[in-house]
């Protein structure tokens, strides 16, 4: 409908521009028709007024009158005077006429028209002033031409009328038609769109759409070709398909049955090793307990390094054993973490002291920095968090021929009392290069063969370590170049522990001044780090001379330092800090620590104002029971014979059976528990344990061939207290029993320790045999003299005199391994310096020189050092 709008408009203004000019045309029309007559009657008037009839002037206008739409009729002298007139007067209002004026005049008046027009006298005489001799003046009334305009507008707008009717009804029409024939289209648009194809659109009496729909016909044949096409391509590809899946079908079965049976080989491999590794390391740990209890005895000097070599070579196949079942574990997925408080620096000092001799056999300076804002403690699996500082470190020491190493350990936190752990181990090694770096991390692999010849290994450890990280949640990686060192680094994401134990109180040395003398710049660095957490003002020196006054002194000697040069230009108190091998005795101004030394025993060496406390003695368990469960009778001697030496009181179980029976009967302090039985395991039996009888507080310890726990939780749940792996070691064992037992000093009469150690004479003199043996020769030469000079000083009651000697028979004991006359004489030393002579004390010196003048009878020297 909005198309007609245009034709309308056009239509109304077209008839308005006809109404409007037939109007005006007959308008004019009527004017020229009333200026006709006004001229016909002026001539008429000419002659009558020219004749002087008036009479006949009342007639003519009478008749005038008569005419179509004349309403009055005047005639006027020339001087305007009236003559006659018809019509109504009052409509006539003559023309102001201007003297001279001549022409016609007509009016337009509301409802008319009004003519003046002249008579003119056609007999005019020249003499006369004008030759008008007279006006005539008609009115004329145009209601009936308002009629006609009222007729014509009547009949246009009829015309109007009858024209939009129609357009609109053939618009309608037109409209209805179009409408029809689109949604003919549509509708077999909608058909091809939904897909249906069985359709012929045709359109009758409209070629042009006809035509479209034609076009669409065409469209949808084509797309019914396309369609079979395709459908047959469908078909064949589904053809295809099902043969490729049934044939996927079949290699997905034969796939799953692989993969079982791959699972199920993974499973006995894993149960194998693991079986394996038990059975090897039980008699391992005999080998290991047995060679150690040998090398405690009296032996020559190649029977004691057979021994050693035996020792070392179980522990180095102990060592390759735990790697290849820590590979299969992780290998395997079988690998459990435990979480648990782990102080960062604890276990890295216990790391670098456990590798400590292999780093000082190449004279390898350790140190540990830790940078401000790390925490302390952090919780973690402290086990594996120290096989992987053992690897690394272990690594880093091997191919590392000399320098030094660098632990570098850093944090930021990355949410609340979370902690990003960065540690770094830095060597100054033969390096790697790029491709090397690329598969170092790969299982059995090291950088080339050469390396594999020269240093050996199994090339397990770094793949051990990136497995440990990763299942840790962490990262490792590598920064090296050839012959410039490497930097392994690994990152955790470790929770902050807020409840760890607080060992010392490092706080009560904050503002103490202390004057460090250290050469060495990566060990200062590492203990100015140290020293500066605890709040000590530290002054570094390089020379001994240039020391200030300070509350404490500290002097830190390498390896090609003279010690007793440096001693002799000391004048006051200080911590002596030497190399691995060097073992010295305190004395009242000194306090020796060995590299790498713990920060415990720093702190204590200072917080104690450097006072010499009394020797540790041994300690002793003579009052506790402990029960020992195992059915191997070798490990159960071997555990015995160390607990022996701590004068435990031991009982042996060889099943889980005999463990429970005794249990019920008697009440033990300490029970260790081997994992692994017939007929009923440790797990069992510890759970039984807990559940009846006398021992079900009793601290229960796990003794395993096993390197670690399948499962820590399912040992806490049966009640075990601690896990070690077998060998356990003295040290390890005199740790163990005294967190669950209260030791006990040895009283002196009941110490009896060997009268020489050969192996601390050689340890203190560097491996040097010629001069172990020189050493020990001028000590024991010289020990009958001094022995007559004791006992007359004693006779005498002369102090100074014991104590001199007595100052003599300690320096020589600092150079020689003679642990029972080193004992005797620290003792008596104390005595002395209370002014007061033990006769006991005295006597256990001479019983000591005597013991050892006997062993020099009983030895030769030169055989037992070999030289």
């Amino acid at each position: 409908m909005m198309g007609l709008i245009p034709i309308l408009a056009l239509s109304l203004a077209l008839s308005a521009y006809l109404m409007i000019s037939q109007i005006k045309e007959l308008r004019n029309l009527m004017t020229e028709r009333a200026k006709t007559s006004s001229e016909q009657l002026a001539i008429l008037a000419e002659h009558i007024i020219s004749d002087g009839h008036a009479d006949v002037l009342d007639r003519i206008t009478t008749t005038a009158l008569e005419e179509t739409a004349v309403k009055s009729i005047a005639i006027y002298s020339a001087d305007m005077q009236l003559i006659t007139q018809a019509g109504p007067k009052s409509n006539l209002s003559p023309i102001p006429i201007r003297p001279g004026e001549q022409n016609a005049h007509h009016q337009i008046l509301k409802d008319g028209l009004l003519i003046l027009q002249p008579i003119v006298s056609h007999s005019f005489n020249p003499q006369a002033a004008s030759p008008i001799i007279g006006w005539v003046a008609m009115q004329f009334d145009w209601r009936h031409l308002k009629i006609h305009q009222y007729q014509t507008l009547f009949v246009g707008t009829v015309f109007l009328v009858i024209a939009f009717i129609m357009c609109v009804s053939l618009t309608s029409y037109i409209n209805q038609s179009l409408a029809t024939d689109l949604a003919t289209l549509r509708q077999t648009i909608r058909k091809m769109v939904a897909g249906t194809r069985n359709f012929h659109a045709h359109i009758p009496e409209n070629d042009e759409f006809n035509e479209i729909a034609e076009e669409l016909n065409q469209l949808n044949d084509a797309h019914k070709l396309e369609l079979q096409e395709l459908q047959r391509s469908i078909e064949q590809t589904n053809i295809d398909l099902r043969e490729t899946l049934e044939t996927v079908e079949v290699q997905n079965i034969e796939l799953d049955l692989a993969r079982r049976e791959a699972l199920n080989a993974s499973r006995i491999k894993s149960e194998f090793l693991a079986n394996t590794s038990h059975e090897i390391r039980t008699p391992l740990s005999g080998i290991i307990g047995f060679s150690k209890i040998l090398l405690k005895s009296e032996l020559e000097q190649r029977q004691r390094e057979a021994i050693e070599t035996i020792h070392n070579s179980a522990n180095s196949l102990l060592a390759i054993i735990n790697d290849i079942l820590d590979f299969s574990k992780l290998e395997a997925g079988k690998l459990v973490l435990d979480t648990a408080p782990v102080n960062l620096r604890e276990v890295v000092e216990d790391t670098m002291q456990l590798l400590a001799p292999s780093a000082n056999e190449k004279e390898l300076e350790l140190a540990l920095i830790i940078q401000a804002g790390t925490p302390e403690a952090v919780l973690s699996d402290g086990l594996r968090l120290r096989q992987i500082l053992t690897n690394l470190l272990n690594n880093a020491i091997k191919f590392t021929p000399a320098g030094h190493i660098k632990i570098t350990i850093s944090s930021t936190e990355i949410e609340r009392n979370i902690a990003n752990i960065n540690v770094e181990i830095s060597d100054t090694g033969i390096g790697l290069s790029k491709d090397q770096q690329q598969s170092v991390f790969k299982d059995f692999s090291q950088a080339d063969a050469s390396i594999t010849r020269q240093y050996g290994g199994t090339g397990l450890g770094l793949v051990i370590v990136k497995g440990l990280v990763e299942q840790m949640g962490g990262e490792i990686g590598i920064v090296s170049e050839p012959g410039r060192g490497a930097t392994f680094w690994f990152s955790l994401k470790l929770p902050i522990s807020s409840n760890a134990i607080k060992l010392r109180d490092f706080s009560q040395l904050k503002g103490k001044t202390l004057a460090l003398y250290d050469r060495s710049e990566i060990h200062s660095q590492a203990i100015i780090s140290l020293l500066l957490s605890w709040g000590i003002e530290v002054q570094h020196y390089t020379q001994l001379n240039d020391l200030k006054p300070a509350d404490y002194c500290i002097i830190c000697c390498d390896n090609n330092a003279d010690l007793p040069s440096l001693l002799e230009q000391l004048n006051r108190c200080a911590v002596i800090i030497t190399p691995y091998h060097e073992h010295q005795c305190d004395t009242e101004e000194r306090i020796y620590l060995s590299k790498p030394f713990s920060h415990i025993k720093l702190f204590d060496a200072l917080a104690k104002g450097l006072q010499r406390s009394p020797p540790p003695r041994p300690i002793s368990f003579s009052k506790a029971n402990i029960l020992a469960v195992d059915d191997n009778p070798s490990n159960l001697h071997i555990l015995g014979n160390f607990l022996a030496d701590m004068a435990v009181h031991t009982h042996f179980a060889q099943n889980g059976a005999e463990a429970l029976q005794q249990c019920r009967e008697k009440h033990f302090d300490l029970i260790f528990m081997d994992i692994q039985m017939p007929h009923m395991d440790g797990i069992e039996t510890s759970r039984r344990i807990r559940n009846d009888g006398l021992n079900t507080k009793t601290p229960i310890i796990a003794l395993s061939a096993y390197l670690s726990p399948e499962n820590p939780a399912q040992l806490r749940e049966a009640g075990i207290n601690d896990y070690f792996s077998k060998p356990i070691s003295e040290a390890q064992l005199a740790s163990l029993l005294s967190q669950h037992l209260r030791p006990e000093a040895i009283v002196n009469d009941t110490e009896c320790p060997r009268p020489v150690d050969i192996k601390q004479c050689l340890q203190l003199t560097k491996d040097r045999p010629q001069l172990a043996a020189e050493m020990l020769t001028m000590l024991l030469d010289g020990l009958p003299a001094q022995k007559q000079s004791l006992q007359e000083a004693f006779q005498n009651n002369d102090l100074a005199e014991i104590a001199a000697i007595n100052h003599l028979l300690k320096g020589a004991c600092c150079y020689t391994g003679t642990p029972m006359l080193k004992t005797r004489v620290s003792e008596l030393e104390l005595q002395l310096e209370k002014s007061e002579l033990g006769a006991e004390y005295f006597s256990a010196l001479i019983t000591a020189i005597d013991d050892l003048i006997a062993w020099q009878q009983e030895h030769d020297l030169n055989v037992v050092f070999d030289v």
